[in-house]
């Protein structure tokens, strides 16, 4: 599948690594409480992406890593990866949602946030998730997710943009052909 960047794409990449094994196994529900129900009735969902970032151009697309920065569009394509697109976008949405990225250039990661969804995780209380997210510190997914919300107004069908995970993000896109496409998949 040949891919032609656009704007505004949101790929969703996995790994192999042990943190990103981590990562993917607390994804796949809300609370430790959710998870060990879906696992007795057999509806424990694997998920398939730890990562988000978001597509500027063909050469060049930005993530959160250890602080929001570039990265090279080419040489994620060679991952396991599956990159959306929202059809509805207008050319100018599309600038509005890259320059809302580019301003977040330089911001470091969200590690409180990442304990808030640890302690919403194995407590079951969401107070946890949406009180310990500071400013502009962020995890990947919650950052693509914002800058959606800032640009777009897009939820993903959530609430709020921080309760976004990329299981959440891949199904709603996947579910949704009549607004996204997929564009590229590497598996």
């Amino acid at each position: 599948m040949e891919y032609k960047a656009k704007c505004g794409d949101i790929f969703l990449c996995d790994s192999d690594r042990v943190a990103a094994k981590m990562v993917k196994f607390l994804m796949q529900s809300p609370t430790i409480y959710q998870q060990i129900w879906c696992w007795i009735t057999h509806r424990l969902e694997p998920v398939r992406y730890y990562h988000a970032g978001l597509i500027l151009d063909e050469n060049k697309m930005i993530e959160q890593q250890s602080q929001v920065q570039y990265g090279d569009t080419q040489k994620i394509l060679s991952r396991r990866i599956i990159i959306y697109r929202k059809k509805t976008l207008t050319y100018q949405q599309r600038l509005d949602l890259g320059q809302a990225a580019i301003t977040d250039l330089g911001e470091k990661y969200g590690i409180l946030s990442v304990i808030g969804k640890a302690l919403t995780w194995f407590t079951g209380i969401v107070w946890f998730e949406d009180m310990m997210h500071i400013g502009d510190m962020d995890i990947c997914i919650n950052r693509v997710a914002y800058w959606y919300y800032k640009s777009n107004e897009e939820l993903f069908g959530l609430s709020n943009f921080k309760r976004n995970t990329t299981k959440l993000m891949d199904k709603y896109c996947s579910h949704y052909t009549d607004e996204w496409e997929i564009v590229y998949q590497n598996e």
